[in-house]
């Protein structure tokens, strides 16, 4: 209870209190304390008072912004340089208020009439921006604010207008910063679609897709890319000319352009430094040779570099898996896991880099968000990988690990810039929505390929509630009836799968890769029922070959997986065999370059019915093959007891256990199997097969019992 080491009591003071040297310190510097004159302090205010969108004070930080900026505008006799500050200060702060729809709100009634006092402050500034020389700076600025409200407006010629009388009026000695910001205004204009903020729209659903733009306008966007390289260069400021590039290739594989994707790409990667095999790379042994593998790859200091090779890079993923070369998209996607998995992007945590200049200030690039990058390399990692074969396949891992990060990462709060709007922040939890919808997709995909049918429903159920709770619907309704026509394919139902393919091919954006699936899908399966179902009404006409061949032909060019499944097709449009072998051969090429073991097992399995006749042992190579990957299409994740004594015993395991994985294509291979062993005179095994196929015709009849997974259904679980 006692205290070996008291305290020791205070000390009294000795000296005088007038004879401290603070207090000296502050009457000598008394007169620079005077007040600041009420127009400075106004003026000044703003930046006081500001706050990131997401703070729970932004919006009282604007109202008192505004009237900050009002009352020193209303004061008499203004210099010219805080007249013109505070103006472009009210056109800012506005152009805020319009950005988050608070002008077109009902219950902001301080945000009423916004627009007009914008245009005021807009012109008062340019007015005396003119006038004085020493105030050039500004007019550049609002003559960029009147282009981007001309653009709100849906004055797109006169912003355009506008931005081009800038970008002729510029001088040497103007400071680069501003120089390159109109350059970068106006290939946004060009490129960007015509979509408002939420002020003049109350839809937050249109998503960017440059096909919406005109070809001209995409051209000319490409042509201003290509001057600010060049000016760049001239210049000498190499992360502009960085900066260029990126952009090109973000604009052609926006645009669908990918047949000027690959030089675009490789200028890109020549200014990062990056180089990496071309031939297919082995997968390590060893965790050091894993280890020593992600050591290789470059490092980057430099924020801006940084996520300018990060956005490199996921393009390039996107690219090669669009082409279907697994090879090339295998690195880059390890080198943008090292990068992210070392935490590179959080240099930047609201998404802002600067690009340093010589002379004058900076440039500040908004780049994607770091939360945003984060959760999409799941998404592009699920994309990438595209073999659903095995007991964890590395597309269901990264799709299900990415919307359990989703759902842990999206309740935090995110940073913000001070400059950022409120619309910012829509467009972050907007992006943040479509990766989770986007995510669900492929784990829906993937669970119907490995006939995980009530995993595929249930998430089929948390898909159209999610898209509906944030207003996607309309942007993922062809998506979400496609899934449903491949769930009802893979079932059996043929009649509501067509009906699904026709709804989402006319629901899908023409030309789209959605759309060009949906109208593969339906002559898939009525060339299907014209094969198998005598008299249907459902199978293809002799009008319909036609058509059919046209969508095959539209196919090609559209990427690896579409381009394969045309040939797959056109293969049984082809009367003649030797053609028919030649495009299976092909499409068996895209699937193996692609690794897509799914469309592998079924173009195996129609390349051994055509030599089932004539080479049985080449067929039956083939057909093993097929039998493994369609096995491996729904294998558990871990191997049961029951296997594992098979093994030992060295009996096969599909002789000890119900078969697993595509039921209807291990029958179909089975009794194939059948035939062969009963033609070779192999009685035992023949007799074995037998008793496996009775397995896999059970688990079929299962499947043409399960009851169909209608709208009613689905809409239960929202």
């Amino acid at each position: 209870m006692f205290d070996d080491t008291p305290r020791p009591s205070k000390r009294r003071r000795v000296e005088p209190r007038s004879s401290s040297p603070l207090q000296e310190t502050t009457s000598e510097s008394r007169p620079s304390l005077a007040p600041l004159p009420p127009a400075v302090l106004l003026v000044s205010l703003p930046a006081l008072l500001a706050h990131p969108p997401n703070h729970r004070y932004y919006i009282q930080s604007l109202v008192l912004s505004l009237a900050s900026l009002r009352k020193c505008v209303a004061l008499p006799a203004l210099s010219p340089e805080i007249e013109c500050r505070a103006w472009t200060g009210l056109a800012e702060i506005g152009m805020k208020v319009i950005g988050g729809g608070f002008s077109q709100n009902e219950h902001y009634i301080w945000a009423n009439g916004i627009e007009i006092e914008v245009e005021k402050a807009l012109n008062k500034g340019s007015i005396i921006a003119q006038k004085h020389p020493s105030l050039r700076a500004y007019m550049h600025h609002l003559a960029l604010l009147q282009a981007q409200l001309s653009h709100w407006q849906h004055k797109s010629k006169f912003s355009r207008n506008q931005i081009r009388n800038v970008l002729a009026s510029f001088l040497p000695t103007d400071p680069p910063h501003i120089v390159y910001y109109a350059h970068l205004a106006y290939i946004n204009l060009l490129t960007a679609p015509n979509s408002p903020p939420s002020s003049y729209s109350t839809s937050h659903t249109t998503t960017p897709n440059l096909r919406t733009q005109s070809l001209q306008d995409m051209h000319a966007g490409l042509s201003c890319i290509e001057r600010l390289e060049e000016l760049s260069k001239k210049n000498e400021h190499k992360q502009v000319t960085l900066l260029a590039r990126v952009l090109r290739l973000r604009v052609l594989i926006a645009a669908g352009i990918w047949a000027d994707v690959p030089s675009a790409l490789q200028r890109a990667e020549d200014a990062l430094g990056l180089s990496y095999e071309t031939h297919s790379t082995p997968k390590p042994s060893k965790a050091g040779t894993a280890l020593q593998q992600e050591t290789t790859f470059i490092a980057f200091d430099d924020p801006f570099e940084t996520f300018m090779v990060v956005h490199v890079l996921v393009m390039a993923v996107v690219f090669h898996t669009h082409t279907g070369s697994a090879a090339d998209a295998s690195p880059r996607l390890s080198h943008l896991h090292a990068l992210l998995d070392s935490n590179a992007v959080d240099k930047c945590p609201t998404g802002a880099a600067e690009i340093i200049f010589s002379e004058g200030p900076p440039l500040i690039i908004e780049t994607t968000h770091p939360r945003v990058l984060f959760l999409l390399a799941f998404l592009v990692s699920a994309v990438a990988k595209r073999d659903a074969v095995g007991r964890k396949p590395k597309r269901k891992v990264f799709a299900t690990e990415g919307l359990a990060t989703w759902e842990t990462e999206f309740p935090r709060d995110i940073s913000f810039a001070l400059w950022a709007g409120r619309d910012d922040v829509e467009e972050v939890e907007q992006r943040l929505a479509r990766i989770k919808a986007d995510l669900l997709c492929e784990l829906i995909a993937v669970s119907i390929m490995r006939s995980e049918f009530d995993v595929a429903e249930q998430n089929l159920g948390i898909l159209i509630a999610h898209t509906r709770t944030y207003g996607l619907f309309g942007l993922f309704a062809a998506r979400i009836s496609l899934h449903h026509g491949h769930l009802a394919h893979a079932l059996g139902q043929s009649e509501r799968a067509l009906d699904c393919y026709r709804v989402a091919a006319h629901r899908a954006e023409q030309g789209s890769f959605v759309e060009m699936a949906a109208r593969v899908g339906e002559i898939a399966l009525r060339l299907g029922l014209q094969r198998h179902v005598e008299g249907t009404d459902c199978g293809l006409t002799e009008g319909d070959f036609e058509s059919s061949m046209k969508v095959v032909k539209e196919c090609r060019g559209m990427g690896g997986t579409l381009d394969a499944i045309g040939q797959v097709i056109e293969a049984c449009l082809t009367p003649e065999i030797l053609k028919a072998k030649q495009h299976l051969k092909y499409a068996l090429s895209l699937a193996t370059q692609a690794q897509d073991n799914h469309l592998r097992a079924l173009t195996l399995a129609m390349i051994a019915s055509h030599y089932f006749h004539t080479a049985g042992d080449h067929a039956l190579e083939m057909l093993q093959t097929c039998e493994q990957l369609a096995a491996g299409l729904g294998a558990p994740s871990t191997k049961s007891s029951k296997a594992k004594a098979a093994s030992r015993s060295g009996e096969s395991e599909n002789a000890a256990l119900v078969p697993v994985g595509n039921a209807p294509l291990g029958l179909w291979v089975g009794e194939r199997f059948l035939e062969l062993y009963r033609r070779a005179g192999k009685e035992d095994r023949a007799k074995k097969q037998a008793a496996i196929n009775a397995q896999f015709r059970e688990a079929v009849q299962r499947l043409a019992r399960r009851p169909a997974c209608t709208a009613d259904d689905t809409s239960t679980l929202q």
